[in-house]
């Protein structure tokens, strides 16, 4: 069963080590596509295409990293403070639930402290990289 398995898996990765050459026409008539354009390179050779990209993300207002590092924190303290509070009442539930018996208490314990563990180390993030955003804003001038 394990020497199919591995055939199975060698089969399936040896994808993995097949070259795929994709090859791609330029239309030097209409300007280029895709934010490439074909005339020129900017030196007015007109021989080599000038690759222009754009920024997903301004339309959001996010324009360099420190922002983009706010906006992912917020987005994961806005997911993780209500879980937080979430498994701090299920902790609580399983100390009531325990009812006196040592084990469960124990497990109780644990899953607080585990909680409190977590939330400490969401909260030490975030004020971590709201240091490193607002000292790199400061250097930026």
């Amino acid at each position: 069963m394990k020497k199919r398995l591995n055939s199975l898996l060698l089969f399936m990765f040896s994808f993995a080590l097949i070259p795929i050459h994709v090859f791609a026409q330029i239309d030097a008539t209409s300007g280029g596509s895709g934010g490439i354009d074909a005339t020129s390179n900017g030196n007015g050779s007109g021989s080599a295409p000038s690759i222009k990209l754009e920024n997903p993300l301004a339309g959001g207002g996010i324009n360099d990293i420190p922002t983009l590092v706010q906006e992912i924190l917020n987005i994961v303290l806005t997911i993780g403070v209500p879980l937080i509070v979430v498994a701090i009442i299920y902790a609580g539930y399983k100390f009531i639930a325990a009812q006196g018996n040592s084990e469960k208490l124990k497990e109780a314990k644990n899953t607080l402290v585990y909680v409190l563990v977590g939330a400490a180390i969401l909260l030490a993030a975030y004020a971590i990289a709201s240091v490193i955003v607002s000292t790199v804003t400061a250097i930026r001038g």
